[in-house]
């Protein structure tokens, strides 16, 4: 068998691989939904029922140039039902007017800083509440990235649950009753992620989101199906098996006495979310003290993703190479009996899966292309690469969007279906391929610009 042999096997078994991992996911996917409503039924009776028991959460939220979204953001924050909460914010040295939109919007008076103990980050010039929310706190630092931020406010949190969430995201007025009494059922339960919705052309009413709308943009319409995959489909099925190894830092509860006992985020990577969920696997599988750390689908948080080409590459590859940065760190755990599933089935998913498969698939189109030009292509192999590319990928699409309607705000309206179905063809011809080249171009620049915030073009919600 010849090399060209050799690398042809390789890029069709990985095609089989990933597609099939997301076939399977969405079929774990479909299973949790078709009993949603019963169980969502009993959740909510036991929230009306135990609405005096309760934890008490600190939202803490990193922020770096958000002058656009933060106020309404916030203002969306501070009216959610929930018996006893508080807010800080980690103004991570933003050269916008952050700040001073800040201060307009809710009469900021000087405050003392909780003393720096448990975590590492930047200093600290300044802090301040609000005089109209007294809960609401927002710290003035050093910039130090967004892991620092989040541990410069993880240090002011007084609660027993700690919720991480982005400046510009949008939290569902339901998905802390919910999310905070899987907290009081489980008291090994560590980390709990909720699912992400894509925000941008939604309907929102009073700082709630209404109504999803299918976006006009392309670039947001395939993350609309991609995030679907992600968090209704792959993090669903990874939680159903014990395996869930990344929870959103877009949004995400911890036990605050879990988050100081492993120093809080790390700032030397930028996927400190990845990180951090395969941290405290290590943590407590190290101590073989008991825990769990698991996803539900119904806490909602909202958030805007990009509609530029330029921001969503950068967006990626800064993702891409935190995940392999984690994946080093952690390598000892690879394949390690120690760490039980987590060891032995979900990182080598995560090293194949999300690793090496754009790898394999850019070479996959590098060869055909190659062959090609020469006068070696073989025309089967050809074949059988671009319909298990499209082909598959398009019926894994199809089951995002059909995952989709079901969701709680999703638009039935016809224009929206069609986008949606539009976005499924698209995705697969276009946003896939260009996405493996982004992913395993970040793969050469893993050790650059850590710390540094992400920048993206923010718009004010409507």
């Amino acid at each position: 068998m010849s090399v060209v042999d050799v690398l042809q096997l390789g890029v069709l078994l990985a095609f089989l691989t990933v597609n099939g991992a997301n076939a399977s996911s969405l079929v774990l996917a479909a299973r949790t939904l078709l009993v949603r409503e019963r169980r969502q039924s009993l959740l909510e009776e036991s929230v009306l029922t135990r609405a005096s028991s309760y934890l008490p959460v600190s939202f803490i939220i990193p922020a770096y140039n958000e002058e656009a979204t933060i106020v309404n953001s916030l203002t969306s924050l501070l009216a959610m039902h929930y018996p006893e909460f508080e807010v800080i914010v980690a103004n991570d040295g933003s050269k916008d007017g952050t700040l001073e939109a800040l201060r307009d919007a809710f009469g900021l008076v000087p405050a003392v800083p909780s003393p720096h103990r448990y975590t590492q980050h930047a200093p600290v010039v300044g802090a301040w509440r609000s005089v109209q929310h007294p809960n609401l706190t927002i710290v003035d630092k050093a910039n130090g990235g967004r892991a620092d931020a989040l541990n410069a406010a993880l240090e002011q949190a007084r609660y027993p649950l700690v919720v991480a969430i982005d400046a510009d995201s949008l939290v569902d007025p339901l998905a802390l009753q919910r999310a905070g009494t899987r907290f009081l059922d489980a008291p090994t339960l560590m980390g709990l992620g909720g699912t992400i919705r894509v925000v941008n052309e939604a309907v929102i009413v009073d700082g709630a989101v209404k109504a999803a709308v299918t976006p006009r943009n392309f670039i947001a319409r395939w993350q609309m199906l991609e995030y679907t995959r992600a968090f209704v489909a792959a993090r669903s099925a990874m939680s159903h098996i014990g395996c869930l190894i990344s929870i959103s830092g877009a949004f995400g509860l911890f036990r605050r006495s879990a988050l100081m006992a492993v120093g809080g985020f790390r700032s030397d990577t930028v996927g400190e979310d990845l990180e951090l969920t395969i941290r405290l696997h290590r943590y407590f599988r190290d101590r073989r003290e008991p825990y769990k750390l698991e996803f539900m689908i119904d806490p909602v948080c909202w958030t805007q993703v990009p509609e530029a080409r330029k921001d969503l590459r950068s967006q990626r590859d800064r993702w891409h190479r935190g995940l392999w940065e984690t994946l080093w760190i952690h390598r000892r755990m690879l394949l390690n009996p120690r760490y039980g599933r987590i060891g032995m089935l979900a990182l080598p998913y995560v090293w194949v899966v999300e690793g090496l498969s754009p790898v394999l698939e850019v070479i996959g189109y590098v060869m055909i292309l190659v062959l090609a030009v020469t006068g070696r292509l073989d025309t089967p192999f050809a074949a059988a690469f671009l319909a298990l590319a499209v082909l598959y990928g398009m019926l894994v699409g199809l089951g995002a969007a059909a995952l989709d309607l079901t969701l709680p705000h999703s638009s039935k309206a016809l224009k929206d279906r069609l986008r949606l179905l539009n976005a499924v063809v698209t995705e697969t011809l276009w946003y896939r391929p260009w996405l493996a080249f982004v992913r395993v171009v970040a793969m050469f620049r893993i050790r650059s610009e850590r710390g540094r915030w992400g920048q993206m073009t923010r718009k004010r919600f409507s």
